[in-house]
C-alpha cells in the first residue's frame, strides 16, 4: 500500500516536471525521469531499510525483557523481623507501627535494631528511620 502511494506521488510528479519542461527533447525529459524515478526508489528503498531496521531493535528489546525473569522474595514468620527486613532490602514495603501509623518506602538498610526507609510514598524527599521493636507489621509484595 504505502510502495503503491509513493509510486503514484513520483508518477504525478514526473507529469509537472513534464509540463513545466515542453522545450526539452523528449529523449533528455525520459533520461531524467527515469533519474528521478530511481532515486525515488532509493529514496525508499533507504526509508523501508530504516523501519526494518528499528522494528528489529524494538523486537529484540521486547523479547530480552520478556526473557527476565523476576526474583521474588518469600517473607519467612520463623526468622526475626530484623532478617525479613533485610532480605526485603531494595524492596517497597508498607510497614504498620505499634501506634497504628504506616509508612510505605524502600528498604535502605536494617541495623542496630533500626529500620532505614527511603522514598516514603507521598512524602517526596523524605526517609525515615524506625526502631523495629516500634513495628508491628510488615507487608511486601512476595508475587
Amino acid at each position: 500500500m504505502f510502495l503503491a502511494s509513493l509510486s503514484g506521488i513520483l508518477y504525478n510528479c514526473g507529469d509537472r516536471w513534464r509540463k513545466k519542461n515542453k522545450h526539452l527533447k523528449r529523449s533528455e525529459g525520459r533520461k531524467d525521469m527515469k533519474v528521478l524515478k530511481r532515486k525515488g526508489l532509493l529514496v525508499t528503498g533507504c526509508a523501508l531499510m530504516a523501519l526494518l531496521m528499528v522494528n528489529l531493535v524494538v523486537t529484540l528489546q521486547t523479547v530480552q525483557a520478556a526473557g527476565e525473569t523476576k526474583e521474588y522474595v518469600q517473607l519467612n514468620p520463623a526468622l526475626p523481623l530484623a532478617d525479613n527486613l533485610m532480605a526485603l532490602k531494595g524492596k517497597t514495603v508498607t510497614v504498620s507501627l505499634s501506634s497504628g501509623q504506616t509508612m510505605t518506602g524502600i528498604v535502605k538498610d536494617v541495623k542496630d535494631h533500626l529500620l532505614h526507609l527511603e522514598k516514603l510514598s507521598q512524602k517526596e524527599f523524605y526517609d525515615a528511620i524506625i526502631r523495629i521493636d516500634l513495628i508491628s507489621a510488615v507487608e511486601a509484595r512476595v508475587r
